[in-house]
C-alpha cells in the first residue's frame, strides 16, 4: 500500500525547544524555521501528535496505522546550508511506544531520505521524529512525504523429492 500525505503544518508538532520553531506552509509543501538555536537546544519535530511515548491520537490514527510487514517512509527535504539531524522511528501499540530505533544523516541542499521499519509483533502505529542538531538560524523545507507499507512474501516450502 503506498499513500503520498498532504504535507501540511499541522501533521508536524514541535517538542523541546519549541519557541524556536516555526512551521510554514509552503506552495509544496512545509517549511520549519529555527531560529538562535544554540548546542543545547531541543529541536525536535514530529510527524502526528502527542508525546513521544503515547502513540498518535485519533484524528492521525489513519494515516499512522501499520497494515504491514514493512513501513517506508520517503522525504524530500530542501537545505540551504548542510543540516545534520537524528531521526527516531517509533513503534506504537494501542497506548504506549513499543520500540525506537534512530540513525544519524545529514541533509544537503535537496535530500531524498528514506526511512525503513520492520513491524514489531502488536504494533499498531508509527511515528517518525527528527531532532535538527545545527545551531544559528536555518531553514528545511520538506517538499513530499510518503508512506509505503509492504506484506513479506512467505517463504516456499521445498520438498525433496
Amino acid at each position: 500500500m503506498n499513500k503520498e500525505l498532504t504535507v501540511a503544518s499541522y501533521q508536524f508538532f514541535p517538542f523541546g525547544t519549541q519557541e524556536k520553531i516555526l512551521l510554514e506552509d509552503a506552495a509544496l509543501g512545509v517549511c520549519f524555521d529555527f531560529q538562535d538555536a544554540i548546542a543545547t537546544d531541543k529541536l525536535y519535530l514530529q510527524l502526528f501528535d502527542q508525546g513521544f511515548q503515547h502513540p498518535p491520537s485519533k484524528l492521525y490514527r489513519k494515516d499512522a496505522e501499520l497494515t504491514g510487514d514493512i513501513i517506508q517512509v520517503t522525504c524530500r527535504f530542501e537545505v540551504a546550508e548542510p543540516c545534520v539531524v537524528q531521526v527516531f522511528k517509533m513503534q506504537y501499540g494501542q497506548k504506549k511506544r513499543m520500540v525506537s530505533e534512530t540513525e544519524q544523516l545529514t541533509l544537503t541542499n535537496e535530500t531524498v531520505v528514506q526511512l525503513e521499519m520492520e513491524r514489531v509483533p502488536g504494533a499498531a502505529y508509527f511515528k517518525i521524529a527528527w531532532k535538527f542538531l545545527n545551531e544559528g538560524n536555518f531553514r528545511v523545507h520538506l517538499r513530499e512525504l510518503a508512506i509505503a507499507q509492504y506484506v513479506k512474501a512467505e517463504e516456499e516450502a521445498t520438498y525433496a523429492v
